[in-house]
């Protein structure tokens, strides 16, 4: 799956997280604990994704996601669809008028899944909240001070990443979103003979997790508010578009993201905040004292984007600057990504729909 959702560090972090030193070896009884993580969403396009692995122990063993014999998607009504999959323990479908299942604001969703030693799990319901459109996303850029890595203080170029949206203070869960970007790179023509443009899209700041409580504003409108600060570098040498992607969060998706994010952001020191309450929507049919890790949601997206425009006279070198990735007196390529830009798994050379040179 594309983003992978974050969960193997974050389950890491939730088994292992104290004050104390860490352990990293997984406590006993959980080296077979699975790890579940999907949702249904309705958006531009209807899909479910759902990602299955091990629970992370920091081997290359555990990063491996785990395959199943079965995943099957369900709705409140009782319809059904068995999800197939190219790679094993990752899934992706699109959710049309041709499916079983389709997304609908309202409705309830359930993931079963059969493990190949006989278990199966299977998530309390989960009712897709309705969301609410964002309004305007503001790239503003900032100084920011850091030590360099001679020890000094420096002051950095950030780029502020900021939203104005509705929400819903009546909702009893919440709102999430994720960050991406999208950057254009020219490559130089090595691979095909001719020169390809590629589009690629990154998560900004993947260790990140981006959730608010509605219920806690006084108004149902957020201004300004600040959602992260991204770095300045060879991206913006073409073009860059950033775009947020705004989730609904049913009472209970809420609870588990937002103590994902507190224990995240957790140092392991006695002033830290209070521990989140971390809770699975995922049950074993046949063992209550198994433990599964992970949720299952529905959701609504909402999305906004915005091109940035760094001020005049910025100084950024290109991802691939023109004319220097050939070895003196040879024609080897020697720089990856400008030799074939479709080198990076997430590099198109179609252009996004709202793409705007």
């Amino acid at each position: 799956m594309k983003h992978a959702f974050k969960f193997l560090l974050f389950f890491a972090v939730i088994v292992m997280s104290c004050v104390d030193q860490i352990n990293f070896e997984v406590p006993a009884g959980l080296s077979d604990s699975v790890v579940i993580q999907g949702r249904v969403v309705k958006g531009e396009r209807d899909f479910v994704e759902v990602d299955v692995s091990r629970l992370f122990d920091f081997s290359a063993e555990s990063r491996r996601r785990v395959p199943v014999k079965t995943v099957v998607l369900s709705d409140d009504q009782n319809n059904e669809m068995v999800l197939e999959t190219r790679v094993p323990g990752s899934y992706f479908q699109v959710l049309d008028a041709s499916t079983a299942v389709q997304a609908e604001v309202g409705r309830g969703y359930k993931l079963r899944v059969e493990t190949l030693d006989d278990r199966i799990f299977e998530s309390i319901i989960d009712v897709m909240p309705e969301n609410k459109k964002p309004q305007k996303l503001e790239l503003t850029i900032v100084k920011q001070s850091r030590v360099d890595n001679f020890g000094i203080t420096r002051e950095f170029d950030k780029v502020q990443i900021a939203i104005d949206t509705e929400v819903n203070r009546a909702s009893e869960g919440g709102v999430y979103w994720e960050l991406n970007n999208t950057y254009k790179v020219t490559d130089q023509g090595f691979v095909n003979g001719f020169v390809q443009v590629c589009y690629i899209e990154k998560t900004v700041n993947v260790n990140e997790i981006y959730v608010l409580d509605p219920s806690q504003l006084r108004t149902g409108f957020i201004s300004d508010y600040i959602l992260s600060f991204a770095s300045i570098d060879g991206r913006f040498g073409e073009e860059l578009y950033y775009n947020v992607k705004q989730y609904s969060l049913s009472r209970g998706a809420f609870k588990f993201w937002n103590g994902v994010n507190i224990l995240s952001e957790r140092g392991g020191g006695y002033f830290d905040g209070p521990t989140g309450e971390v809770r699975s929507n995922f049950f074993n049919i046949n063992d209550p004292d198994d433990i599964v890790y992970g949720y299952f949601f529905a959701t609504e997206e909402a999305v906004i984007g915005k091109k940035a425009v760094l001020p005049e006279g910025t100084n950024v070198i290109p991802i691939c600057p023109q004319g220097q990735c050939f070895v003196q007196g040879s024609t080897s390529c020697s720089c990856g990504l400008c030799c074939d830009c479709l080198l990076d798994p997430d590099a198109t050379t179609v252009k996004p729909s709202y793409w705007e040179d």
